[in-house]
Parts: structure tokens; sequence; C-alpha cells
């Protein structure tokens, strides 16, 4: 049996780095992926997920004043979505790319300050928020993309 005691302490300590990057680094290759215009419903998927959590993060008041920026990340993925629906490819515009990536930065300050407790629960948060139905653009938008992006 766990000791209650140290996953009380562990839930109140900073992610540790190795930690942080494990939540970055697949959306720093999605990005990628997205820059080169062959990425994936799943790939386009990694990086919303990622845009969901730090605004669950945002909600617990971490970097709330990020949340403009989560919001333009959020719209761009949106319009590379409806692209990806009516093109099968990936093909991003160079604003839509900048916000992205910021966004992606800002989340990466959040996953400084946040703790592993915070973290936990700002994931619930999302997956509490899908199954009962909210995000359901989003969800719609991912259901409707092909699986694999085609040759540009």
């Amino acid at each position: 049996m766990p000791n209650c005691l140290d996953w009380a302490i562990a839930g109140a300590h900073t992610l540790m780095l190795g930690q942080q990057e494990a939540f970055i680094k697949p959306v720093d290759d999605a990005i990628d992926l997205l820059r080169q215009g062959v990425a994936t419903r799943d790939d386009w998927n990694m990086v919303a997920s990622a845009m969901n959590i730090a605004v669950a993060l945002a909600d617990l008041q971490i970097c709330p004043n990020f949340v403009p920026d989560f919001e333009r990340a959020q719209e761009a993925l949106r319009e590379i979505a409806r692209r990806m629906i009516q093109r099968g490819t990936s093909t991003c515009y160079a604003a839509e790319l900048e916000s992205i990536r910021e966004a992606r930065d800002m989340y990466r300050i959040q996953l400084r300050y946040c703790t592993q407790a915070e973290s936990s629960r700002a994931i619930k948060r999302v997956k509490d928020t899908h199954r009962s139905g909210g995000m359901q653009d989003m969800a719609k938008l991912f259901n409707n993309m092909p699986p694999a992006a085609q040759a540009a």
C-alpha cells in the first residue's frame, strides 16, 4: 500500500524537469509535423489537448493571464482542422503556427509552476469536460478529419 504522506508530499511539489519534458516533447513533435504540413489528426489532437490542459491550468490560477493566447491557439487549431477536413492536409499559415508556438511556450512556463497535483486536476478537468459533452466543436472537428494527412 502506498504511503499516503509520500503521495501528499509528491502532489505538493512542482513537476520535475523530466515530467515537464514528457508533457512538452510530444507537443513539440506534433507542432513540427503541423509546420511541415504532414500532421495527422492525432498530431493535431496532441496540440489541441495541450491547449485544453493549459486552459484548465489557468482556471486553477496558474498563469491565468495567458488565457487569451491559449484561445488564439485554439482558434488557429480550429482553422487548421477545417482545412484538414476540406483538403486532407494539415497546411498551416505562418500566423497560426506563431499563435500555436507562443501558446506552447506559455504552457511550458505554466508547467514550471505547476504541482503534480495541479497537473492531475487539470487533466481530469479536461477529461471530465469531454466526457460531459463539453468541447463538442473540437470533438466534431477531430472526428471529421481524415486519420492521416495526404501528400501536399
